[in-house]
């Protein structure tokens, strides 16, 4: 095995098992020996970072670094914000539109996300307020997205029921090289700033530790986490990912720790 000195998972159905737990008795291990070979552990994620501070409660003083809401926030084991692209509120009121006009609307919901907030149109409101109450610090409601003051790094959609890779096709339309647009492999789609991805996230978390993307190993399974296995040395790919490429089987699936023993076997 070259020589990894960092290591990005993804979370949901990656890391994460499907009701959102991981072993954490094995996780400590894990933690323990990455830290004695001086192993950094990054988190690479769709989510925000107040989602993750639920998720990984009794972790957070283990020093991870973290590439979030799919590359548009970096924050490294110091807790330094190292970068941050955010949405201008023009884009926004074109998503906001494309929205409007979409004929399907997004019936899981729909939010407006900075790192600790979630925006929700009030005609989402009804769907979309339990199921974010808990992983956001904030939820606030509002009619037209220029009432938003805050800085909005992703805007995501969900869908029941529906393929959504048929809004996928309109927005990519619509709405061309002004944005990222990428599938969760959830039934939701992201919307991000252009340029936005993991593997640029990673890469500016690997330019502020001194590391060099062929010295990092990752482990993903949807559509964005592709460019980041891209990126990497060591790309590693869940036995049930949507996607496919060169790269390295994981030993188990999401459900049986496969990361964590993947990981083991690595160092």
């Amino acid at each position: 095995m070259a020589n990894i000195q960092l290591i990005a998972t993804d979370l949901d159905g990656t890391f994460l098992s499907d009701d959102k737990s991981f072993d954490k008795a094995l996780f400590r291990v894990v933690l323990d020996k990455l830290k004695n070979k001086n192993i950094q552990l990054a988190i690479a994620t769709g989510v925000h970072q107040e989602r993750i501070n639920v998720l990984l409660a009794d972790f957070l003083d283990e020093g991870m670094a973290y590439v979030t809401n799919n590359g548009a926030r970096v924050t490294n084991a110091d807790g330094q914000l190292i970068y941050e692209r955010t949405m201008a509120l023009p884009i926004l009121l074109r998503v906001q539109q494309l929205l409007i006009d979409f004929p399907v609307k997004p019936s899981r919901g729909l939010v407006y996300s900075t790192d600790d907030t979630a925006y929700i149109p009030s005609e989402y409101a009804h769907i979309t307020l339990q199921t974010h109450r808990r992983y956001f610090k904030k939820v606030i409601i509002f009619d037209d997205v220029s009432e938003i003051k805050a800085p909005i790094l992703k805007v995501t959609m969900n869908w029941q029921n529906f393929d959504e890779t048929q809004f996928y096709d309109v927005a990519r339309q619509a709405l061309g090289d002004s944005v990222h647009i990428t599938e969760t492999g959830t039934g939701a789609i992201d919307i991000v700033a252009a340029g936005v991805n993991k593997a640029i996230g990673l890469k500016m978390l690997a330019d502020n530790l001194g590391i060099s993307m062929a010295n990092i190993a990752a482990f993903g399974d949807g559509e964005n986490d592709l460019e980041m296995l891209m990126a990497v040395g060591q790309p590693f790919i869940m036995p049930d990912a949507s996607i496919t490429g060169p790269f390295n089987p994981v030993s188990a699936d999401n459900n049986h720790a496969g990361v964590l023993k993947t990981i083991l076997d690595m160092i």
